[in-house]
């Protein structure tokens, strides 16, 4: 008999050298409150504010993990926060049984890594620096790295592409993870423009986080 499991969301914030915590992130724009309201098991961890390497954001989010006795989770990953991400599903594949990529940061863009690279050097060195810039698709993962996850993982767009967060991130990532798909898509939780789509947001993470099990 196939049993509906929910699975224990964990929130991924976006930013980067920015000073973005959790609580501006998903506190502030509603999420945590309706996560709540819902019943729904969730952690929402604060990312290392100035990581040395997107490794250590994945040790960090272990950590978390661990430390709130959670075997396996539905990740859930924000912006920037979506490397982290797939650092910790390609560094723990027993930990996430599903991953859902919004807003995807677009990496390789020359304005937006030089803006960024002039972010992260007022506080690292330029080694550093690169390093975090590094990668293909995402920041910090290769494409083959990418295309190796072998989990359900789902694309949420944002509502209208800028540069930071561009359409052909999203068709990359798609075209390049096996069996990934997008779904939904909105404004991310720093638009003032998110309250409008907040419920849909939580529809499709509660979606996103139920899963069959056999009994």
């Amino acid at each position: 008999m196939h049993l509906p499991v929910k699975l224990p969301i964990v929130l991924v914030h976006g930013g980067l050298y920015e000073g973005m915590t959790a609580k501006e992130f998903w506190e502030a724009s509603g999420v945590l409150g309706e996560l709540r309201g819902n019943h729904l098991d969730h952690l929402a961890p604060d990312r290392p504010a100035k990581p040395s390497s997107w490794d250590e954001e994945a040790n960090a989010l272990l950590t978390a993990v661990t430390e709130a006795g959670y075997d396996n989770v539905a990740l859930v990953a924000a912006s920037n926060g979506c490397s982290a991400a797939v650092r910790f599903a390609l560094a723990n594949p027993d930990r996430v049984e599903r991953l859902m990529l919004a807003w995807p940061a677009t990496n390789g863009d020359s304005v937006i890594d030089e803006v960024m690279k002039v972010i992260i050097t007022e506080d690292a060195d330029a080694e550093t620096a690169a390093a975090i810039l590094s990668g293909e698709t995402l920041r910090g993962v290769t494409d083959a790295e990418l295309g190796s996850l072998d989990l359900p993982v789902v694309v949420y767009p944002p509502l209208v592409e800028n540069q930071a967060h561009q359409r052909s991130t999203l068709m990359s990532i798609l075209a390049t993870v096996p069996g990934s798909f997008m779904a939904g898509g909105g404004p991310d939780p720093t638009d003032a423009d998110f309250a409008d789509s907040l419920d849909g947001f939580i529809t499709m993470v509660t979606e996103f986080s139920r899963v069959e099990h056999d009994d």
